[in-house]
């Protein structure tokens, strides 16, 4: 994760306004589906499980929790512990923290922008006033 999130840059300095952005939307995008927030859910409460036990608690397809499962490993949010030919899967508590911290850093940001775009609100009135 970069250790800005998100920074307001001034125009001409980053035209798309992007720069910083990616890692944090890359997370909230592994993290969009219902299904991977409710493999989270369940791994949080193990040490860890195989694909066939996440299969056998949603009412998924197995090759759909796979393809779940690939979204959260690439993200970072899980590791795979190979043992013969199944893969236990166990949460990242690392990567979880992380993106955790970020979050939490972006809507800060936001709302400080909230609050001196308020207190700009405010002087200007006062001064047509």
């Amino acid at each position: 994760m970069s250790d800005q999130v998100c920074p307001h840059t001034a125009r001409g300095e980053n035209a798309s306004g992007l720069s910083g952005c990616e890692s944090l939307a890359a997370q909230f995008r592994a993290l969009g589906h219902p299904a991977r927030l409710a493999i989270l859910r369940r791994l949080a409460g193990e040490k860890e499980a195989c694909c066939g036990e996440i299969v056998s608690a949603l009412p998924l397809a197995q090759s759909t929790v796979s393809q779940h499962l690939q979204v959260l490993k690439e993200a970072g949010f899980l590791t795979c512990d190979t043992r013969g030919r199944n893969c236990h899967y166990v949460l990242n508590w690392d990567q979880i923290s992380k993106t955790q911290d970020a979050s939490d850093a972006f809507w800060k940001l936001l709302n400080s922008q909230q609050d001196q775009s308020l207190v700009g609100s405010a002087k200007a009135l006062a001064a047509n006033e």
